[in-house]
């Protein structure tokens, strides 16, 4: 999924409130277009038509995969994405094929599908807007040349051009301003407000779309020794001069695939991609707490703060969520505690 996924450069279809919502349209797309097709259809108009027959058992379907996909993210489960870049892909055929085989079901309600369709598209910018708009029209051009209901109702097809074609322009601008403001919105639901670093929200994320394409990473959790000692000795101001020299000081010293992470206090973590050697997860751990030391020396070099690092290696993903690394990755820090602090120690699942 994931090489189609880069394929097909689908940057928004995995977002997951993104997600949601869509699952949401699905379920209400095929349980009203099967509730209308089924008591307005005449006696023998479903079961003597295998075609549309086929159409209601695919509704079924399409129905409980969205929402075994909202269950699956409502409880924070993994496999979500594994449904909704297959799900994203059926939409416009489910719609396309609903709108041939029970036109004179479902043809009346089509301008509001096309509504649905420009809104998501605006939901997106520009550029997801023309896609949407082009696919709409392909579709409805589609449907008045091939398909003898929609040839006698043009005025069902001019309504939906006209919506395709209008509607857009004067939404242009609002789209705009829509994806810039999402975008902004986005970047401060995943950011600390104090350090600017990444926050938990984000980290969950990152976690998952690690696990779900099974690519070995690195969760180093580390934790300032003796941190209280600063607030109580030169004030809060400067433990919160601290923390962000610390965010700033990892996210210069460590690579460009090293992303920093604040949990809360001064408890961050550090995910990194492609160290799977023991040997490269050691100095990924020494190179973090030598950036540490650097930032504890420009701010309070006469207290005795260090970090205590633990550097958990994952290259097995079945049964792992983040609360399980992060509850192997804090024991391996505290036990670097133990041991007399400013410590690194490294452990393999």
């Amino acid at each position: 999924m994931r090489y189609l996924n880069r394929m097909l450069k689908l940057k928004y279809v995995l977002d997951i409130s993104d997600s949601a919502s869509r699952a949401r349209q699905r379920m209400a797309f095929a349980g009203l277009s099967f509730l209308m097709v089924f008591f307005f259809a005449p006696g023998g108009a479903i079961v003597g038509n295998g075609a549309r027959m086929a159409f209601m058992i695919a509704l079924g379907i399409y129905f409980h995969l969205a929402l075994v996909q909202s269950w699956l993210i409502s409880n924070r489960e993994r496999h979500w994405e594994k449904i909704e870049l297959p799900s994203y892909c059926l939409d416009l055929p489910m719609i396309g094929w609903g709108l041939v085989v029970a036109a004179e079901f479902l043809a009346p309600v089509s301008p509001l599908i096309a509504v649905v369709a420009l809104v998501r598209g605006i939901r997106y910018g520009p550029c997801m807007l023309a896609c949407h708009i082009g696919l709409g029209i392909a579709i409805v051009l589609g449907l008045a040349w091939l398909v003898p209901y929609w040839q006698a109702h043009l005025e069902l097809v001019y309504a939906n051009l006209f919506l395709l074609l209008v509607l857009p322009i004067q939404f242009y601008g609002v789209s705009v301003k829509i994806q810039a403001s999402s975008k902004s919105l986005r970047q401060e639901n995943l950011t600390d407000p104090l350090t600017r670093s990444l926050n938990r929200k984000a980290l969950e994320a990152a976690v998952w779309r690690m696990l779900n394409a099974k690519e070995p990473f690195v969760l180093s959790f580390l934790d300032l020794d003796n941190f209280k000692m600063v607030n109580d000795t030169l004030g809060h101001a400067t433990g919160d001069k601290l923390l962000k020299r610390v965010s700033t000081k990892l996210s210069v010293r460590l690579r460009a695939e090293d992303k920093v992470y604040r949990l809360s206090g001064d408890e961050f973590v550090v995910l990194s991609l492609g160290n799977s050697r023991s040997d490269m997860a050691e100095n990924l751990g020494q190179r973090i707490r030598a950036a540490i030391s650097e930032a504890i020396q420009y701010t309070c070099p006469d207290l005795p703060v260090s970090a205590s690092v633990g550097v958990l290696q994952v290259s097995t993903f079945e049964e792992r969520s983040l609360e399980t690394l992060l509850a192997h990755a804090d024991q391996l820090m505290y036990q670097a505690k133990k041991s007399g602090k400013n410590q690194v120690l490294v452990q393999t699942l």
